[in-house]
């Protein structure tokens, strides 16, 4: 009877698994549902400032999230950040309930549950190696749990957000918190890990340790380059991805319903899923150097056609364009990352080079909401675009000999 029942009892990494699961879902709605609700309060300026604060924990917690994975139980943290976003979601339903929230307070509740997303993405990825009974099924795990986050944040949830919101706003925020509800349900049933560190958790030490991440990128020729120009490229994207929310959601842009808006997002996706099936093949022909301007050039087409056309079936063919060279630009540095680094660094290293590239999705978001007072949303895409393509010259001419971008053994 005994192992008819430790048959029955899901191992812990597919408990993860469906945390990851429900945690992403409601990633993916909420991603969709917020910047509508900003929009509708408080027009193009609120679509901005939902994008700042979204962005705004990555450079502002990331370090000190890393250090408590790794000094506190990292089921724990979890447990933490999904009781904090259950209660960010009710409050925000009941300020929808009992009437519209007053402007920018849509933001701050943004700004919360950007923060919890932070640390559940690094608390999941700490993890998994604590789960896993072998070192070879770390492969299999990792995959696992970025599929069905990819397949739920990025697909499922923008699409639930969409049809949540043809309810009314009341009703859509209350569907949003209970699902943060059964993602703190599923969360509970995972099984309590130890602490890594049983020194005390300082503030001094936090610092001190937190900047080796940054001391290691600042050594490594290839990961100070390619943070560089991630942070360039983010904000450049940020600025585009901002004007575009804000552009696909006005009257006098392209009108978008709720629905029609999480279509959009469902473009990209659809690209990074296609795109994934060409990574490996792309990097293995191409040196790193190659690969990112030709990932480039593909954004150039992404940020440049909507300055032409509003056509849908343009915009959706740019999109998903978009999606496949995001995600190799993604993938490509990420790979560098971890082969340039030893495993006792890689998450103080990550925190830190995640720090500065989502720093510069903070400040695009930011220009993005000034250059709209100003400037039109055709010009501010063909901006992005020339800037792109300025960066994608840039590294075929600074970066001449193939062997500079090409990430040291670790």
């Amino acid at each position: 009877m005994r192992s008819s029942v430790e048959k029955k009892t899901p191992s812990p990494v597919k408990v993860l698994r469906r945390t990851s699961t429900a945690s992403s879902l409601e990633d993916g709605a909420f991603a969709l549902v917020l910047p509508v609700l900003a929009e509708q309060s408080t027009g193009k300026y609120g679509v901005a400032a939902v994008f700042v604060a979204v962005t705004a924990p990555w450079a502002l917690a990331s370090l000190p999230i890393g250090y408590l994975a790794d000094h506190m139980s990292r089921t724990r943290l979890l447990r933490i950040a999904a009781v904090v976003r259950t209660g960010l979601a009710a409050l925000l339903a009941a300020l929808y309930l009992f009437g519209s929230p007053a402007p920018g307070l849509v933001a701050v509740v943004a700004f919360g549950l950007g923060s919890c997303a932070v640390a559940s993405e690094i608390a999941r990825q700490s993890l998994v190696p604590q789960l896993v009974s072998k070192p070879d099924q770390l492969v299999s795990a990792n995959t696992e749990i970025a599929k069905v986050s990819q397949l739920y944040g990025g697909f499922v949830g923008p699409l639930v957000g969409g049809a949540l919101l043809t309810w009314s706003q009341s009703g859509a925020t209350i569907a949003l918190a209970m699902f943060a509800l059964i993602t703190l349900i599923v969360t509970l049933g995972l099984p309590e890990t130890p602490a890594l560190r049983d020194e005390p958790m300082r503030v001094q030490t936090m610092v001190t340790v937190g900047l080796d991440g940054f001391r290691h990128i600042y050594r490594q020729r290839t990961l100070l380059t390619l943070a560089a120009l991630s942070f360039t490229v983010s904000a450049i994207w940020y600025v585009w991805q901002t004007s575009f929310t804000a552009f696909a959601l006005a009257d006098n842009g392209l009108g978008a319903s709720s629905l029609g808006y999480s279509v959009l997002l469902l473009a990209g996706t659809a690209g990074a899923l296609v795109g994934n099936q060409l990574v490996q093949h792309v990097t293995r022909t191409f040196p790193l150097r190659t690969v990112l301007s030709m990932s480039l050039a593909v954004w150039v087409v992404w940020f440049v056609v909507p300055a032409l056309t509003s056509s849908w079936y343009a915009i959706l063919a740019c999109l998903v364009l978009g999606g496949s060279a995001g995600l190799l630009w993604n993938t490509v540095s990420i790979t560098a990352r971890q082969l340039a680094t030893a495993g006792h660094l890689l998450g103080r290293t990550t925190a830190a080079y995640r720090m500065v590239t989502r720093t510069g999705r903070v400040i695009g978001a930011a220009i993005a909401g000034l250059m709209m007072t100003h400037t039109s949303w055709q010009h501010i895409f063909a901006i992005c675009a020339g800037a792109v393509a300025a960066v994608a010259v840039g590294i075929l001419v600074l970066y001449r000999d193939r062997s500079m971008l090409e990430p040291e053994a670790r």
